[in-house]
């Protein structure tokens, strides 16, 4: 089942974020291990727009290029980021 709370921070809508290089992946859901921040972009330098709780999970639709950031279904809608780094999320879904 999928997570539906999260914490929003600022505005309701994620800023525009500029196209980044996305891969295809088995994977088709993640687990927030940690406090993970949703960002616009797949880097430290976009914004927060949110975070998930230890436990949420969240609906991937892809990979950054580097293998670095989740790309994902922000829980109101349209596209955002979140680390892939195994010391905050995990899969806990594949094709």
């Amino acid at each position: 089942m999928l997570a539906t709370a999260f914490i929003a921070l600022g505005a309701a809508t994620p800023a525009a974020a500029a196209p980044a290089a996305v891969r295809g992946t088995p994977v088709t859901r993640i687990v927030a291990l940690v406090t993970l921040n949703i960002r616009s972009g797949p880097s430290l330098h976009h914004h927060i727009v949110g975070q998930y709780r230890p436990g949420q999970r969240a609906v991937v639709t892809g990979l950054s290029d580097d293998y670095n950031w989740w790309r994902i279904r922000c829980p109101w809608g349209g596209t955002c980021w979140v680390s892939a780094n195994p010391n905050y999320s995990r899969p806990v879904a594949w094709r």
